[in-house]
């Protein structure tokens, strides 16, 4: 049965391991990831960008004064020969010209003269395409007569993520079997002078350009957007209508608003950037971000080789099974407040060290998944360890209850009953078992014997030594043997016998009823109080005698008489080193101060009184050591 529970615990553990690993395998929590990615572009400084990169918006002013949109494609070709001839190195249009217009020849005139321009088109991609993007048809193609004359043509496909946002995009789709690449990713490598045909695809894995750029893909063979920083707070914005003013205030000799410098060997990105146009999305950064924007990074991020890339499913297990050995070893083998400094400092520093890879080297690695199964693995560990504590320490209360029962055997079960004799007992423990003893004996002679005493140390090994204690002094207190040799041969009985490094103190007594007289020895133990009527209170002590169990040694005796009304009080260090908030001791003046002031009470009462003001200087739940009081009143 054993075996079963074990195998099963097994089994069950293997299953929870199995869940937490393919939850980050599979990437089912990519949904936070992707806020933690947006997170590191948001904590990121600004990336530097290179200054050959403008864009050309066509935003509300140039609307204003052009018309509505679309506008004649004269107007492009106007800007077109413009920006070529202010010495623009490439020109490249985020508009499509699918459709003939009647100004068509003049657009087609300055795309040959210029001969360094850079058109669009989009496909419609298959759903099933896996590791590579397949298209089954154009959805979006410029004219025939365009792409002969422009120096390249390129998709502009991006791909949204499942959040809306537009993160990473196809450097090639495949229609038919031919790979058709980026529009950006195209300019880009003409730019660095890296010919189509020196580019290879390695699906799922990386594009490699040439043979010093390596781009990184993810396992859909999609390229990761670095965006540099928020639109208009990075490159260089100019207006549309403004490049047709600079080219038409130039040639009529007026002064134009842009100086043709500014646009000598750049790549100028013309797109649609105006309020409400459809070419606008949600980006890690911002939330209207017009989609022109990405071309600017992808040159950006090819140029200046700066690039984002997702390490493997496996590096990311590899780094969680890492991070949860951490957690599960301060947890298990620290002490609680220790376990959750670390775990905190982890979930701290973790982040921390992902935000800097990333900032630093554009390394992705997954954040919101592990600290999320570190979070829930301390809490489950945590909890595992107060039922573990919780079960050990029931086991511990019962056996706690079972030794409580025994050492109570070793207590007398109830006062002695001898006349003109009234006598009265209390054992408060600290613990649930302590190590102070008291024991009664009644000799046939008229004789009764008193003891008190406290092993060192509380709790089991205390309550443990005491009844040994208890045990060798019914054995050897006598009525014939004076207390200061039963004492002496207890002593020895526990030195040759005891291996603990326990000891105990004791006060021994015997009154004889007959004679009036009470002798006694002590063992290390505090005096006896003594009041007689009409007198001061005076401590009883001896000479000799060191506590019990540790080493031989000798002990002296005395004997004094009493009458009516004396009062004798037994008491251990629980009484007068109980200690209040302050720290200061209850001490023996301020027991005597509480007998005398209830010398008239009976015995039980006179220890009631004892005890309450005990209660009132040291709470019980402050209670840091047994407290026995034993009060015998001559009637």
């Amino acid at each position: 049965m054993k075996k079963l529970k074990i195998f099963l615990k097994i089994i069950g553990l293997c299953a929870v391991v199995s869940v937490i690993l393919a939850i980050s395998y599979f990437h089912l929590f990519d949904s936070y990831e992707l806020e933690s990615l947006d997170l590191r572009f948001q904590l990121r400084a600004k990336n530097p960008v290179i200054d050959k990169i403008v864009i050309i918006e066509i935003g509300e002013d140039t609307i204003k004064y052009l018309g509505r949109f679309p506008f004649d494609r004269d107007y492009h070709a106007v800007v077109t020969r413009a920006l070529a001839e202010f010495g623009a190195k490439a020109i490249v249009f985020d508009l499509f010209f699918s459709e003939p217009h009647a100004t068509d020849k003049d657009f087609e005139e300055a795309l040959k003269t210029s001969g360094n321009v850079y058109l669009p088109s989009v496909f419609r991609l298959d759903p099933k395409s896996a590791s590579v993007p397949r298209a089954d048809a154009y959805a979006g193609e410029c004219l025939k007569s365009f792409q002969m004359l422009a120096k390249g043509s390129g998709h502009i496909n991006v791909i949204p993520d499942i959040d809306g946002k537009y993160r990473r995009f196809p450097p090639y789709i495949q229609y038919g079997s031919t790979f058709y690449p980026q529009l950006a990713v195209l300019v880009a490598c003409d730019w660095l002078g890296i010919k189509q045909k020196d580019v290879s695809l390695h699906p799922g894995k990386y594009l490699q350009c040439g043979k010093d750029i390596r781009i990184p893909l993810d396992e859909k063979s999609l390229m990761l957007i670095n965006y540099s920083g928020e639109w208009g707070k990075v490159y260089k914005h100019y207006s549309y209508v403004d490049i047709l003013q600079s080219y038409f205030a130039k040639a009529s000799g007026q002064k134009p608003r842009l100086e043709a410098s500014i646009f000598k060997d750049k790549i100028c990105v013309i797109g649609l950037t105006a309020t409400g146009t459809v070419d606008i999305h949600p980006t890690p950064l911002e939330t209207v971000y017009p989609a022109v924007g990405i071309h600017l990074e992808v040159i950006n991020s090819i140029i200046s080789r700066k690039f984002i890339s997702r390490v493997s499913r496996e590096v990311n297990i590899a780094i969680l099974v890492m991070l949860c050995i951490i957690i599960a070893i301060t947890t298990l083998k620290l002490k609680p407040a220790k376990s959750l400094f670390i775990t905190v400092a982890v979930l701290i520093v973790y982040p921390l060290i992902l935000i800097v890879l990333f900032s630093m080297y554009g390394i992705w690695v997954d954040m919101a998944y592990p600290l999320v199964v570190m979070a829930g693995l301390y809490l489950a560990l945590t909890l595992y360890k107060y039922v573990v504590e919780w079960k050990k320490r029931l086991v511990m209360e019962n056996e706690l209850g079972i030794a409580r029962k025994i050492q109570q055997s070793f207590l007398p079960k109830s006062l002695p009953s001898v006349p003109g004799f009234d006598i009265s007992a209390l054992m408060l423990t600290a613990r649930q078992v302590g190590g102070d003893i008291y024991d009664f004996v009644e000799f046939d002679s008229g004789q009764l014997g008193v003891m008190i005493g406290d092993v060192s140390g509380k709790g089991i090994p205390a309550s443990l030594f005491m009844s040994m204690v208890a045990g060798f002094f019914k054995f050897l207190s006598t009525p014939t043997v004076a207390p200061e040799l039963v004492l002496f041969n207890l002593n020895t009985k526990l030195v040759k016998e005891n291996s603990s490094n326990l000891f105990v103190t004791v006060f021994y007594a015997v009154f004889d009823m007959k004679a009036m007289t009470v002798a006694y020895a002590a063992g290390g133990h505090l005096p006896l109080l003594y009041l007689s009527p009409g007198k001061i209170a005076e401590f009883l002590d001896v000479e000799e005698g060191v506590p019990l169990g540790l080493m031989d040694g000798n002990y002296s005796g005395r004997k004094i008489d009493f009458k009516s009304g004396d009062i004798f009080v037994f008491y251990t260090d629980g009484v007068t080193e109980a200690m209040n908030s302050n720290g200061d001791m209850y001490e023996a003046a301020r027991l005597v101060k509480v007998v005398e002031s209830n010398r008239d009470k009976p015995a039980e009462a006179l220890v009631k009184a004892i005890e309450n003001d005990v209660r009132k200087f040291e709470p019980a739940a402050s209670q840091h050591d047994d407290i026995t009081i034993i009060v015998a009143r001559m009637t």
